[in-house]
């Protein structure tokens, strides 16, 4: 099946562009050390097509007597899995909102042991690259371009170079680790739209990511050693399509991306209330379900306890902890719309001033300890309700973000840190400790922001998958219900 072709040179003599040798010329990459570079021989802009070429190819199958075919291969993989079950780890992979991608390895106890995001690449020079940067840069040219009517630059080749060498660290991490990948299932996430890598790349990279687990081999490898030339991994089945795809493809696992970036890493809470305001009766019937809203002088916040099987939350998302107290504690950032200039802008709320503020102007008292619950039943104002309400939702509201136009103004007058303000957790349940999770003020071992977050409890899905091969490498379960994810993060080993 081999061919031949030929490619007849598209750029004509005279149209060609020679930099003349001992001339300086400047550099067009960003992270070179100089701005310019002189070499001693005369430089070609495009010289390959400038020439004729013939194209010799010549197609190769590796590995043409496996027998792998999907079923088998999975069914290996998971032997190995039972196995090996207490050195296996988890590598999760995010698609990020504020980042292009964000993974997190964590081990058999749910610890994490390397989280970072993908922005920053080194290349083979061991120089960084910072292609959201550069994606950014020529987002703004090609808006720009649009506007001016000049040529838009292409920005597919950008974004392919650039998952080609994500692909190389991602594959590197997990033989290293002994880990199993997590994806995000692309089913189910693309009812959300603000990520940085939209889903035609995003499958690209998942494409290429098993296409090189097919025949896994590293140049730093002698030829006859396990990962060398001879011996190469064959960590997943040939590719097919994406609609042929299940929940596993070899060491390739599946999950939805349900609650994994808006909920406390620490104890598990996510906000399953929802609440909404349609008129006065509504809201009273909504706040008639707490068991108690109080005022905590010492800590200076309002406690909001309430029992989920009070209100109307599915079955197949309530959890075995169903009993809750959410607190007025900290600031959130809500967007709002300028009505002069209809521009988006970012504010922060202090929650529990504007509880004091809503109950001091209604003249309702809240007193240390005392329920206060009956006294807000008793106003008569749908305005009242309405703010209520409102406020209940920013208590609710684990992940913060400002919108990327501020964001990258803000970052520019070094008002904010990318990597930890600018899309962060902040939790409204405290833990056995007292402590309220904030992503920014992170520990080591904890999410450092709510991409990291989502890549974290991708990976803890995993921690699940792995217990159901552990106990059935037939026909594992590998489909999570929400439910079974937050009784496994509500309680973790």
């Amino acid at each position: 099946e081999a061919e031949l072709f030929f490619r007849e040179g598209s750029i004509k003599k005279e149209d060609k562009v020679v930099h003349k040798k001992n001339e300086f010329i400047k550099n067009k990459d960003p992270i070179n050390n100089k701005n310019q570079s002189k070499f001693n021989y005369d430089l070609t802009k495009d010289k390959r097509y400038t020439e004729d070429k013939f194209f010799f190819y010549c197609p190769i199958t590796i590995n043409f007597k496996a027998n792998g075919n999907e079923k088998t291969l999975n069914k290996k993989v998971s032997e190995t899995i039972k196995k090996n079950f207490d050195g296996i780890k988890v590598l999760g992979i995010d698609r990020g909102e504020r980042n292009l991608a964000y993974f997190s390895l964590i081990n058999q106890n749910g610890e994490i042991e390397k989280q970072d995001s993908f922005n920053i690449v080194l290349d083979k020079f061991n120089r960084k690259n910072n292609y959201l940067e550069k994606l950014d840069k020529k987002e703004g040219q090609r808006n720009e371009a649009r506007k001016n009517w000049t040529k838009i630059e292409n920005i597919k080749e950008l974004k392919e170079g650039y998952l080609s060498q994500v692909v190389h660290q991602v594959v590197k991490m997990a033989i290293e680790n002994n880990a199993i990948i997590v994806f995000e299932d692309l089913n189910f996430v693309f009812k959300r739209g603000r990520f940085k890598i939209e889903k035609q790349i995003y499958q690209k990279f998942e494409k290429m990511l098993i296409e090189k687990l097919n025949y896994l081999m590293f140049k730093d490898i002698e030829n006859n050693k396990s990962g060398g030339l001879m011996k190469a991994y064959q960590l997943t089945p040939k590719f097919d399509s994406f609609k042929k795809l299940g929940k596993q493809t070899g060491i390739l696992f599946y999950v939805n991306a349900n609650y994994t970036s808006k909920i406390d890493p620490k104890t598990g809470f996510v906000n399953l209330l929802y609440p909404n305001y349609e008129n006065e009766k509504q809201a009273k019937e909504f706040f008639k379900k707490f068991d108690s809203i109080k005022y905590n002088k010492e800590k200076d916040y309002f406690e909001f306890k309430f029992d989920y099987k009070n209100f109307k939350v599915e079955e197949k998302n309530l959890p075995k902890k169903s009993k809750w107290v959410v607190c007025s504690y900290g600031e959130r950032l809500h967007q709002e719309k300028d009505p002069k200039s209809k521009a988006w802008n970012t504010v922060k709320i202090n929650l529990t001033e504007r509880l004091k503020e809503l109950f001091n102007n209604s003249k309702l008292d809240y007193y240390e300890g005392e329920d206060i619950k009956e006294e807000i039943l008793k106003q008569n104002n749908a305005k009242f309700f309405k703010e209520l309400v409102f406020l209940l939702n920013k208590i609710l509201q684990i992940r913060n973000s400002y919108t990327s136009g501020e964001l990258r103004k803000k970052i520019e007058k070094r008002e904010l840190n990318f990597e930890s303000e600018g899309d962060y957790i902040l939790s409204c349940v405290h833990d056995k400790n007292g402590e309220f999770f904030d992503s920014r003020a992170a520990k080591e071992g904890e999410p450092k922001d709510a991409d990291a977050n989502g890549a974290l409890n991708i990976a803890r899905k995993g921690l699940i998958i792995l217990e159901r091969i552990k106990e059935s490498i037939e026909k594992p379960d590998l489909k999570i219900e929400n439910k079974e994810f937050f009784d496994f993060v509500q309680s973790p080993k």
